[in-house]
């Protein structure tokens, strides 16, 4: 089975608040209940190995609410009883790193992009799953072939939903499961959206292989694999994968128009040997990407 394989400071008006960081709010009202707080809260995870400054860490970033925005040094300490030079040496690494921003002027803390980042990645996953699940399960049973639904999640392919088919092949992978970005059909069709120097820094990490005789080994053809995906809008890999399977994916769109997942059917051989065959079952797939993306708002101009 072929496995499929921001720096303003304002926040895009099309993405809920809600999506940066689902936050606990702490309603209590002074210092001593606070650190009675984390220390209950240990004591309840007594069974899990704890590291102190990590806890502190987030002991900080769970200081912010929807209600408690912003908050300013003398305010952590109060809330977490910390130390005010501890308080202050978190602060400024959890700034350093884009978890916290800090305001110049009033010298308040409030969250930063990188967890904006980080629930969008997790939202983005929800979302094109929600969106695409009922096209999935179109597509399965207008095809009968087994269809996979992948997603670029920290340079890998993940795997975020499947459905088998009716017929003898079955999907080996399973959804959760990453792959190289370049491993089949769908991480083919998300590589081909991105910029060349970002392809390059990928395979330097996970450099291509030989998963089959028939796998892309040679840089130079593979970016111009990519290239003609990008013209084509489509992917179509023979045996690539996995031997004697035909991979046929589109890209998945958002409002934006960037591609931020792929969907796909593996086709066996010799049973799909057909070109009208294989051309139809392409044109069931790109209808299917083309009804998600529309799902997630995007138009096609």
């Amino acid at each position: 089975m072929p496995a499929h394989g921001p720096a303003a400071t304002v926040l895009p008006p099309m993405v809920p608040t809600s999506y940066l960081l689902t936050a606990r709010r702490v309603s209590l009202n002074s210092a001593e209940s606070k650190v009675h707080y984390m220390e209950q809260k240990k004591h309840n995870h007594g069974s899990i190995y704890r590291v102190q400054a990590l806890d502190r860490a987030l002991d900080i970033i769970d200081l912010f609410s929807f209600h408690q925005r912003r908050l300013n040094l003398s305010e952590v300490v109060a809330q977490t009883g910390l130390k005010k030079t501890t308080a202050k040496r978190l602060l400024a690494n959890l700034t350093d790193r884009g978890y916290l921003r800090q305001d110049p002027h009033n010298k308040q803390y409030e969250l930063g992009l990188r967890l904006f980042e980080l629930g969008a990645v997790v939202h983005a996953g929800f979302s094109v799953r929600k969106a695409a699940i009922h096209h999935i399960e179109w597509l399965r049973d207008k095809t009968g072939l087994n269809v996979l639904l992948g997603q670029c999640l920290e340079g890998r392919l993940v795997y975020v939903d499947k459905r088998e088919g009716t017929g003898w092949i079955k999907i080996s992978s399973s959804i959760g499961e990453q792959r190289p970005l370049h491993f089949g059909m769908l991480g083919q069709v998300l590589m081909a959206d991105m910029p060349l120097v970002k392809v390059q820094e990928l395979l330097a990490r996970d450099p291509l292989q030989a998963f089959t005789p028939q796998s892309i080994t040679d840089p130079e053809t593979f970016y111009r694999r990519l290239a003609d995906i990008r013209e084509k809008g489509y992917a179509a890999e023979t045996g690539e994968a996995h031997p004697g399977i035909k991979g046929v994916a589109a890209p998945i769109r958002d409002v934006s128009g960037k591609v931020i997942a792929a969907i796909g059917v593996a086709l066996p051989f010799p049973d799909y040997t057909d070109e009208e065959q294989v051309k139809r079952t392409l044109a069931l797939v790109l209808k299917a990407a083309e009804s998600i993306s529309i799902e997630l708002g995007h138009h096609a101009s």
